[in-house]
């Protein structure tokens, strides 16, 4: 369905008056104030010719303008990069990195990712570039995916999302604080993005091209199982025509996680399941972020057992996605987006130490969720 000049002009000023509000709130910083100097001319090109390229562009670039600036006044607040650095050295010595413990901030921690992410940073390690600038360069391509999204969709309703991921505050810090989870954002959204144009153009080869990303990404970052988990029964049972079979989509996907992460997990099953105990039960942060335990502590004075923490997370996290995949019909992409959101940020909200590092996936999946594309029912 195309979309009427009045949604357009309303798509306009939604994403100006989002756009000026978060450009105020970051600040006298020289790159921020020259792009509220050229937010008048953006507005007048809109007025004079109604078309919202112009603006996008402009949104898109001073986003990555205001990352490249970010990574010279941040530093490594999160140790993420630094672990995965120095288990890329044990995987170079020809090591397991399972078997090995490293020095965190909350003490010695084995390795609580996932393989992908050794081949991720590997470029950039053995030719001596900071991770936490290739972290920022992979941030800057976040809002473009974001955009060329709905553009696949033949909608502009997700402008006011662009400019959200483009050149919100926090965003912009998190692009270069040392945590990875701009990478993990970027593979979810090569992937569904790929596929979605796939679909558009019954292109087999961006259908198998998805398949493989979506396996390197769910090879990269754990908390893609909450994407994964709305997203099979999807491509299995939704009525929606892939441009090659559903099971060959799915095997591709399969064979990419197998061929990356299997060799890692053979050779070290114990340190790999130790990995996953201590990220869920056995590690030593302290009850930390935004949930609801460090409200009712802080709140109330209520202070509850890390058992009784662990329960409640899993209790509330598998009746929420039980729900969702038993009454939210998942026939399109927009649903699985929804769906994974609402589960994961449940599970976030009771979980005992929730970094706001995790926005920075969030952000991005809930505001592509929440907006429909080209007029189709969400």
């Amino acid at each position: 369905m195309k979309e009427s000049p009045e949604d357009r002009t309303s798509t306009f000023w939604t994403s100006v008056a989002i756009a000026f509000a978060l450009l105020v709130h970051n600040g006298r910083e020289p790159v921020f104030l020259a792009a509220m100097a050229m937010l008048p001319l953006v507005i007048l090109l809109f007025l004079r010719n109604k078309k919202l390229l112009p603006f996008a562009i402009y949104i898109i670039i001073f986003g990555a303008l205001g990352r490249y600036t970010r990574y010279f006044r941040e530093t490594y607040a999160s140790d993420t990069l630094l672990a995965i650095k120095d288990h890329i050295g044990y995987f170079l010595a020809g090591k397991n990195v399972y078997d090995q413990v490293v020095m965190a901030q909350a003490g010695p921690t084995p390795f609580t990712y996932l393989p992908f992410s050794l081949f991720w940073y590997l470029p950039a390690r053995l030719l001596t570039v900071d991770l936490r600038f290739f972290e920022m360069l992979v941030s800057t391509l976040v809002a473009p995916l974001v955009f060329v999204y709905g553009r696949i969709h033949r909608t502009w309703k997700h402008l006011p999302v662009v400019a959200v991921v483009a050149i919100t505050p926090f965003l912009l810090d998190l692009s270069a604080d040392g945590s990875n989870d701009n990478s993990a954002i970027f593979l979810l959204l090569a992937a569904v993005t790929t596929l979605t144009w796939a679909m558009a153009r019954k292109n087999t080869r961006g259908a198998v091209v998805s398949a493989v990303v979506l396996g390197l990404a769910a090879s990269f970052k754990h908390y893609l199982a909450f994407f994964l988990l709305f997203f099979l029964p999807y491509v299995l049972f939704a009525k929606e025509k892939f441009p090659i079979t559903k099971k060959a989509y799915v095997l591709f996907f399969l064979g990419t996680v197998a061929i990356v992460s299997l060799p890692f997990i053979l050779a070290s099953p114990a340190g790999f399941f130790r990995s996953l105990f201590f990220i869920e039960i056995g590690n030593f942060h302290t009850v930390w972020g935004w949930n609801i335990w460090v409200a009712l502590r802080d709140g109330l004075g209520i202070v509850a057992s890390r058992r009784e923490m662990w329960m409640v997370r899993t209790v509330a996290t598998g009746i929420v996605a039980l729900g969702l995949l038993k009454f939210f019909k998942l026939h399109n992409v927009q649903r699985v987006l929804i769906a994974s959101g609402i589960t994961m940020l449940v599970y976030l909200m009771t979980s005992d130490w929730t970094t706001y590092a995790y926005f920075t996936f969030l952000v991005p999946l809930i505001g592509l969720g929440a907006v429909a594309g080209g007029g189709e029912k969400i």
